[in-house]
């Protein structure tokens, strides 16, 4: 039985603009996702098969994930993305 891989798709809205991405898993779907930072609030929307999710992500999780951060942030950022969207990982 071949299972098939279901894509995770997201969209990020900041200032105005939308960025798209998607990936196997949410961090690659994630880090797919190249906007220029903004230290501001963003929307972040992830579609996986039936399942959508959107959420408002705080100006210092998009400077986490995105900016010029220690790796340190951006794991404190991605950990908080994984508890929002906690359901699109298998």
């Amino acid at each position: 039985m071949v299972k098939k891989t279901i894509k995770i798709k997201a969209t990020l809205k900041l200032i105005g603009r939308y960025y798209e991405a998607e990936g196997k898993t949410l961090q690659e779907t994630i880090f797919n996702l190249k906007p220029p930072v903004a230290k501001t609030i963003g929307v972040l929307t992830l579609k996986k098969g039936e399942l959508e999710r959107l959420k408002i992500l705080q100006p210092r999780v998009i400077m986490g994930l995105w900016g010029k951060q220690s790796k340190t942030m951006q794991d404190v950022a991605m950990k908080h993305i994984n508890l929002l969207f906690s359901d699109f990982d298998d």
